[in-house]
C-alpha cells in the first residue's frame, strides 16, 4: 500500500485548502495525492483543519470497518439550530442525513490515557440532527468524488450539521427499536426502524472521542456526529425537511436555494 510523503499531504491540503476559499475548482485529488489509506486521510484533514481559521463546533467521527483502517475524524465548522435555512453553499447537491448526534456537556480535553465508557457518557447528551452532506469537490455527490478515501479526505464531506431536540433519558432507548421518518414538505421520504450501523448511536462516539483527546480534544457545546440510519437523502430546495424520531424528538430544516 503507497503511503503519502509530507509533501504530497501538504500539497493535497493546498488543493482542498483551495477549493474551499472558491480558488480551485476540484473534480477530486490528483491520483498521485489520492490517499490509499485513512491514516492517510487523516493526515490531510489535519493538514486542511490547521489553515481553516475557524472555531470548530463539533466533530465527524468515521470508520470503515476494515481491519488495518484505523478510524478517523474531522473538525466541523456550521452548527444551526433546527428550523435553520440550510446556506446553499453548504450543500451544493442538496443532500442530508438525520442521524442521532450527541452533545458534549463538559469538556472532555486532549489527554495521554483513553476516556472510559462511562466517563464519556456521563458527559454528553443524545440530541436529533441532520448531517449536510457538504463536498467541496465540484461534482454531484451522488455519483460520487473518484477515490473511496479521496472523498473521506475532504473533512469526510460535512458540509455542517443541525440540531433539533435533545433526548431526556437517552441511555435507556433502546435505538434499535425507534422508528424514524423523514418527510420532505408532506411527502415521506424515507421511513425505517433502527437501523443505524452499531443499533446503539452511542458506541461509536466512544471511538470518536478517543481518537479526538490525540489531538485538540473535545469542548463542552461541540457536536460529535457518527452515522445516520438512512443514509444521505437528495431533498428539493425551499422545502421543509422534517426528521422524526417516534418518542424522542425530531429536527427541520430547508435548504436555501442557489
Amino acid at each position: 500500500m503507497r503511503r503519502l510523503g509530507d509533501a504530497e499531504v501538504r500539497e493535497a491540503a493546498e488543493l482542498l485548502v483551495g477549493a474551499r476559499e472558491g480558488r480551485v475548482a476540484l473534480a477530486g485529488l490528483p491520483a498521485e495525492l489520492t490517499p490509499e489509506d485513512t491514516a492517510d486521510v487523516q493526515r490531510i484533514i489535519d493538514a486542511v483543519s490547521a489553515r481553516v481559521g475557524r472555531p470548530v463546533r463539533g466533530w465527524k467521527s468515521y470508520t470503515v470497518y476494515k481491519p488495518t483502517q484505523p478510524p478517523f475524524y474531522a473538525p466541523i465548522y456550521d452548527v444551526l439550530p433546527s428550523g435553520a435555512e440550510i446556506p446553499s453553499d453548504l450543500a451544493r447537491a442538496r443532500l442530508i442525513e438525520p442521524e442521532i448526534m450527541f452533545r458534549a456537556d463538559r469538556d472532555l480535553p486532549a489527554r495521554d490515557a483513553a476516556y472510559p465508557i462511562g466517563e464519556i457518557m456521563d458527559a454528553v447528551t443524545a440530541v436529533i440532527g441532520f448531517e449536510v452532506i457538504g463536498s467541496r469537490y465540484r461534482r454531484d455527490a451522488t455519483t460520487g468524488q473518484g477515490s473511496l478515501y479521496g472523498s473521506y479526505a475532504d473533512h469526510i464531506a460535512n458540509g455542517g450539521i443541525v440540531v433539533g431536540d435533545a433526548i431526556p433519558g437517552w441511555r435507556d432507548v433502546a435505538f434499535e427499536d425507534v422508528a424514524v421518518r423523514v418527510t420532505e414538505g408532506d411527502r415521506e421520504i424515507a421511513s425505517v426502524v433502527g437501523a443505524h450501523p452499531f443499533d446503539n448511536p452511542f458506541l461509536p462516539v466512544v471511538v470518536g472521542v478517543n481518537r479526538i483527546r490525540r489531538g485538540a480534544g473535545v469542548k463542552a457545546g461541540d457536536i460529535i456526529v457518527t452515522n445516520s440510519s438512512t443514509s444521505y437523502l437528495q431533498v428539493q430546495a425551499g422545502v421543509v425537511i422534517r426528521a422524526v424520531y417516534a418518542g424522542l424528538g425530531e429536527v427541520t430544516a430547508t435548504i436555501a436555494a442557489a
